[in-house]
Formats: structure tokens, C-alpha cells, sequence
């Protein structure tokens, strides 16, 4: 079952003033601006589309660790760490569920691959 969907409002106009500007409204910008928010930043998030609709939609956060080159691993923990305590210190559902990953492969040569 999908997250519920929490509509972020928006405006065109910038503020005057802003401790930090974060440019792009995808997973780690969104991750980034709650973070310096929480430290008593304001904070002004700049998307040109919509919030977490556009890579993230396709980058899935970083939180994978199969099949993962060994120097990406540290990062991917991090990732799967923040999920966790994002959902935990908020008390919302993120719709984030650690599932696995499944590959197929459909010749001889690609299953020798792996």
C-alpha cells in the first residue's frame, strides 16, 4: 500500500532572506533542507518541477546494496539509516519499505555475469 500523498505548498516567490538555499527538490535536497531545518536554518528549497517527482522517482535514494560497488556501500547504509530515522522522528509512513532487488537475465552469458 502506497504512502498517502501530502501536498507541499509552493510559491513562485522567492524570500527575501534565506541561511541556506537548496537547489532541487529531489531525495537528497528534500533530506538536505529537513536537516538544516532542523538545526534552526531557514531554509528555502528550490524545485523546478515537482517535489520528489522527477530523478528520485528513478534513483530510489541510494538505499540499494546488492550489487553494489564496495566504495558505494558506506553511502547506501547512510541512506537506509536516514529512511529509517526520518519515518521514526516523524511519525509518518514514507511508503518506504526495504524489499530486495530481483534481476533477470535472459542469455547464457548475462546469468555467467552474476
Amino acid at each position: 500500500m502506497p504512502a498517502p500523498l501530502n501536498f507541499v505548498h509552493t510559491t513562485r516567490e522567492l524570500p527575501d532572506t534565506a541561511d541556506a538555499v537548496v537547489i532541487g527538490g529531489g531525495i537528497v535536497g528534500v533530506f538536505t533542507a529537513y536537516y538544516l531545518a532542523r538545526r534552526g536554518l531557514k531554509v528555502a528549497l528550490v524545485e523546478k518541477g515537482r517535489i520528489g517527482a522527477e530523478q528520485s522517482s528513478r534513483n530510489w535514494g541510494w538505499c540499494r546494496q546488492q550489487n553494489r560497488d564496495a566504495r558505494e556501500l558506506p553511502m547506501a547504509t547512510k541512506s537506509l539509516d536516514l529512511w529509517e530515522r526520518f519515518a521514526a522522528e516523524n511519525g509518518e509512513d514514507t511508503g518506504f519499505h526495504r524489499c530486495g532487488l530481483f534481476y533477470l537475465s535472459n542469455s547464457e552469458e548475462e546469468l555467467a555475469g552474476w
